[in-house]
């Protein structure tokens, strides 16, 4: 399989986790979360078979994007956020390709910690065996693309990864085992509330 779900992007991707602190957590959250469920893998397939269908590959560098967020399942939307270094921008022609399918396309400039190649021990951080630091700018393209296009995917599956919050019933919820505002806001100045 190539693009934007293929192992040696994964592997730069937690190659950079070890060398730049400023990543780790972000990078250990996408991949854990990716690595963790069959389901997120079958979204993620879905998502590239999309882009395959749209002929996405055949436009410049968008088979070398890099997964830094996502998928983020909503009620109608998944979102999904690639990266690129700066000299390698993907074809902004490739974004307009899906826009008549719904999908909504940002592209962004951001900078990324990367760490330098060491070739002088001038090159390490000082006091440490870690190598120095450099700013380098990204592009970072964010999609949103309608659920309807990933429908292989068990309906059940995809509300497993909705990340609303079903809010509905909480004051029904609350006011049947006995809430009152007096006991509610207990404890609570008034300035508070």
């Amino acid at each position: 399989m190539t693009g934007f779900l293929g192992i040696r992007g994964i592997n730069t991707y937690m190659n950079t986790i070890d060398d730049n602190p400023d990543n780790t957590t972000k990078a250990l959250q996408v991949v854990r979360r990716i690595d963790d469920s069959p389901d997120l893998v079958d979204i993620m397939i879905s998502i590239e078979d999309y882009f395959d269908r749209n002929s996405l590959y055949a436009f410049k560098n968008w088979i070398h994007g890099e997964l830094i967020d996502g998928p983020v399942v909503k009620p109608y939307w998944i979102s999904v956020s690639f990266k690129w270094p700066h000299k390698q921008m993907p074809d902004p022609m490739g974004g307009t390709r899906l826009m008549p399918h719904g999908t909504k396309v940002k592209f962004r400039l951001a900078d990324e910690n990367v760490p330098v190649k060491v070739k002088t021990p001038a090159d390490y951080q000082p006091g440490t065996h870690k190598p120095k630091i450099k700013t380098e700018k990204i592009w970072i393209v964010d999609l949103l693309i309608p659920r309807r296009f990933v429908e292989d995917i068990d309906t059940e599956i995809m509300d497993l990864y909705d990340e609303r919050v079903d809010d509905s019933d909480t004051v029904e919820d609350a006011n049947a085992e006995g809430a009152t505002e007096d006991n509610a806001t207990a404890g609570v100045d008034n300035d508070q509330i």
